[in-house]
């Protein structure tokens, strides 16, 4: 048990050499403006797919520099959530 916790946090998991969640979110969202653009307005294709291929390269270079950016991106989409406080204080209070 111990060495599949391991094996998770040493190695983050990649999609096409880019982290996971970004990499994701990338296509997911350039590929539906892709297929809008030849649907609706008749482009080129070819602009979006070299704006996908540039993206996911930033990607790639911005995951050797730090490989936990999936995590990173969950825990910053956990923690920015709006919290009802106790007391009247500023900030955000995650304990009552």
């Amino acid at each position: 048990m111990r060495e599949y916790i391991l094996k998770a946090v040493a190695q983050p998991p990649k999609f096409l050499l880019a982290p996971f969640v970004p990499a994701i979110i990338n296509l997911g969202v350039q590929f539906p403006a892709l297929f809008m653009g030849i649907g609706l307005a008749e482009m080129n294709p070819l602009g979006f797919i070299a704006s996908i291929l540039g993206v996911h390269g930033f990607l790639i270079f911005a995951g050797q520099k730090e490989p936990h950016l999936s995590t990173m991106l969950q825990a910053y989409g956990r923690t920015y959530m709006k919290t009802t406080n106790l007391y009247a204080e500023k900030g955000n209070k995650f304990a009552p």
